[in-house]
């Protein structure tokens, strides 16, 4: 596979391959972790979440972005419903009318989460999912 590399000092290089597109903004990824650009922006020259800078930009790939969020990688189908955006607790017990100590206790009970540099996230297609196979509901959480 070729390998382009981006950047002017060798100390500052990010490899980027040809197979990923790297069309996710600092913005984009922020607001699908459902985080600050600024943390996305630390995460990202610490190295905890990988991008390349073009042209001064930071730009990040889906599969990058899906394997910062230590969870099981969305492969096919998967990975379109895995690019909304990630819920908190707080976003899913608004959208339930349910108490954050509620979704803590489905969390405990067998809700998938995602773990976004330290913070627990929902994924949407997640709840829809589980909520049919644990109670029987037909769920439209996006």
């Amino acid at each position: 596979m070729e390998t382009l590399w981006a950047g002017s000092r060798q100390s500052n290089l990010r490899r980027m391959k040809q197979n990923h597109e790297y069309n996710l903004s600092v913005s984009d990824v922020a607001h699908h972790y459902d985080l600050k650009a600024r943390t996305v922006r630390d995460h990202l020259r610490d190295g905890n979440l990988h991008g390349v800078r073009i042209n001064g930009w930071w730009r990040c790939s889906w599969p990058d972005v899906f394997a910062a969020e230590k969870g099981p990688m969305p492969r096919g189908e998967r990975a379109e419903l895995y690019k909304a955006q990630l819920l908190t607790k707080k976003m899913l017990a608004a959208k339930w009318g349910v108490s954050e100590r509620t979704v803590e206790r489905w969390i405990e009970t067998g809700l998938p989460t995602r773990n976004v540099f330290g913070s627990v996230r929902i994924a949407p297609a997640d709840v829809n999912e589980w909520m049919q196979r644990s109670f029987g509901v037909a769920s439209n959480v996006a």
